[in-house]
Parts: C-alpha cells; structure tokens; sequence
C-alpha cells in the first residue's frame, strides 16, 4: 500500500499494537477470579465512566490546543500504567486505579487518533482518502484482536490471565516509540485567540449550529453505545451459555475478524449513492439481530451478537468521515470527546437498564430489551433525520 505521508504508516501500526490487548476477552472474568463480586465489578465501571465523563472534553480540547503526538503518547503511557496495576494487582482498589488509567488512556486517545490522521491527510489533500485509512486502522486493529485474543487465550488457559496481561506489554512499548516519533501535521491549528473553557464553550456552539450536526451525533451516540454495550457484556453471555475460557478466546478471535470485515465494508459505504437510506436499513438489521440474540440463546444467538455489532462498523466509518468533513482543525478532537461524553452518558443509562434486567431475569433477555429500545429510534430515524441527512448528501452533490 503506498501512503501519502509519513504519519499514516504509523498511525496504523500504533493502531495495531494498541489492540494488542491479549487479556481483553477476560478482563471480568479475571476480576471474578481474584475475588470480586457483581457490585464491585460494577463499580469498577462507574470508576472507569466518571473519569471519562470528567475527562472527555478537557482531553480533547488539549489535544486541539497542544501537540496532538503528545497527547496520542501519553495515552499509551497510561495504558502501559493500566496493565502494570492490573497484573499486580489482587484488591479491589488496585484494579479501580488500573480503571482510572484505562479511562485516562482512552480519554486522551480519543478524537487525538483520527484528528491527527484527517490533518495528515489534509495537508496533502488526501480527505477523500480518510474513511480508506480510518477503515484500514479499524481493520488492522481487529485483526490485532483477533490475534491476541487466539494467544491470550491460550496463555490464560495455560498460565492464567495475569500471564495474559504482562505480554501485553510486549505491543504497547513498540507503540509508544513509534507515537513519539509522528510529525506534528501543519494543518493542526488551535484557537489560540480562545482561553481554553472558551474553546470547549466554542466547540459546543458550533455543534449545535444545526440540525445536521446533533442528528449526526445522535446517531453516532446510539450505535455507540449499543457497540459498547454489546462488547462489555458479550463476555457474559457466552460464559451463560456454557463457553470455556479458550472457547470465548477463539469466539472473540472471530470478534476480531468481524471488526475486519465490517469496517472494510463501512470503507466502501462512501460509493453509495443513498447513504442516509443504507444508514436506515443497516440500523433496522442492527436491531433485529439483538432480538434474534434473546430468542436464540445458543450458537445462533452469538451469530446475532455477531451481525448487531458489525452494524456499528459498517455505519461508524463513512457517519465520521462526513462528521470530520464538516470541521474545522481548531476544534476537531473537541468535536469527537463530546460526542464520545453524550455516548458514555447514555452508555450509563443504558446499562443500569441492562444490567437491572440481566439481574431480574438473564443476560440474552438483556440484549433483547437492548434491541426493542433500538427499534424506537429506529422509527425515529425513519420520521426525522433521514430527510435531514439525505438532503446535506444531495447539497454536497450539487456543490461537487
């Protein structure tokens, strides 16, 4: 493949070191095992929210306002914190800082990593080339995935999941010198003139200048967190269906290559002609399969977990491409850390619905009411954003 500039060869292999994570596919299990019940597991997770609910935004306007390879490395800094707590850890404490970290890492990773690669490409005029290479990261992370969990899971089988967590180490060194080593694209301009609450209070502004904007996060913000919610407590469902640790490794193997899959086929939704219609259809199979996953609690079920989630690539890669089209530099990662707070918002209101019903009745029935909470939207999406998002596509037809 050739590259247009320097950075976008290193963005994918940070990318693909980063999914390197070859405890991932047993993280709760491997808190059950060191003694943690269902509520402390839980508070593990608000431990990991409120800190990106407080981070979020003040991450992403750093990253606007600062050295975007900066921030990118100290994301991974804190992921190398992460895996050192978790694999020495055995108290409940310990792992709530390793959540902590986790949450700084994802925090200051995220809008950083496709901010810096959209303002790579734009200073060589290769914007049309961003859903590809956002699509082609995606895609080399999956596989990274999937690799490390087919060795993770042998690992875990055989020396436990605090073998698992160490070699991780092992990929996020390697990341970390090549993110030091990113040029700093050109095209990165701060709104320096703002102090730095004025650019967020700016960003926010702008975003809700029109309807195009909030219906795009809205979306993004349901398919998200559905995605999300999908990939936390997948784990559980397999393991109430019987799998075995090495069993839920070669499944999540599989997860891998669907994220492969799904996101080359998100890179080719741009050719569509109709793509607020395609979005419409995709979200109808999306919630289809979650019901299918609560009436089939077998193999099949899992198939179903398996469509629901790669809806989320196949819609996420073009529905970003055309968001970071619409942005301005100066406040492109801002952009994306409030729409990743408004997910992670909604991601918490929806998993104490989840979680109150898997506790009530089980885990599939969970998913099930997931999926009939999706096909409200998806009636709205018919009623309300279609005629928006299709009429901004034919503006952009006519202008080009």
């Amino acid at each position: 493949m050739k590259f247009p500039e320097s950075n976008t060869p290193k963005l994918l292999a940070i990318a693909t070191f980063h999914a390197l994570t070859f405890y991932a596919a047993f993280q709760l299990i491997f808190f059950q095992e060191n003694g943690l019940n269902i509520v402390q597991i839980a508070l593990l997770t608000i431990v990991f929210s409120v800190t990106m609910i407080a981070l979020e935004v003040p991450s992403g306007a750093l990253s606007d306002r600062w050295v975007r390879k900066h921030v990118l490395s100290l994301s991974i800094l804190a992921s190398i914190v992460t895996v050192v707590l978790f694999a020495t850890g055995d108290t409940f404490i310990q792992f709530a800082a390793g959540m902590f970290f986790a949450a700084v890492a994802f925090v200051l990773n995220s809008g950083t990593n496709t901010s810096i690669l959209f303002d790579s490409l734009k200073e060589v005029e290769a914007t049309n080339s961003f859903e590809k290479y956002l699509a082609t990261r995606r895609i080399l992370a999956g596989a990274g995935f999937a690799v490390a969990s087919l060795v993770g899971g042998w690992t875990a089988n055989q020396y436990g999941i605090s073998m698992a967590i160490w070699i991780t180490l092992g990929a996020l060194v390697p990341a970390l010198l090549l993110s030091l080593s990113l040029r700093e694209p050109i095209f990165h301009k701060t709104t320096g003139e703002l102090s730095y609450f004025a650019h967020i209070g700016h960003t926010a502004k702008h975003l809700t200048s029109t309807r195009y904007f909030t219906n795009v996060i809205a979306l993004s913000v349901v398919i998200m967190a559905t995605h999300i919610l999908i990939e936390e407590y997948s784990q559980l469902y397999y393991f109430a269906i019987g799998f075995s640790l090495l069993v839920i490794g070669i499944v999540s193997f599989f997860e891998g290559l669907k994220e492969m899959v799904a996101n080359y086929l998100g890179a080719l939704m741009p050719k569509l002609t109709n793509l607020p219609l395609a979005y419409g259809f995709l979200l109808m199979v999306m919630a289809g399969a979650l019901l299918v996953s609560a009436w089939q609690q077998s193999l099949i079920g899992v198939v179903a977990l398996f469509v629901a989630s790669a809806m989320f690539f196949i819609i996420d890669v073009p529905l970003l491409g055309a968001f970071h089209k619409q942005l301005d530099s100066s406040i492109r990662a801002t952009s994306e850390s409030f729409m990743n707070l408004i997910t992670e918002l909604s991601k918490m209101i929806l998993a104490i619905a989840f979680a109150s019903i898997a506790n009530v009745y089980s885990v599939p029935l969970a998913f099930g009411a997931l999926g009939l909470m999706l096909c409200l939207y998806v009636v709205y999406y018919w009623q309300f954003v279609y005629r928006v998002f299709r009429e901004v596509d034919l503006n952009i037809v006519n202008e080009n």
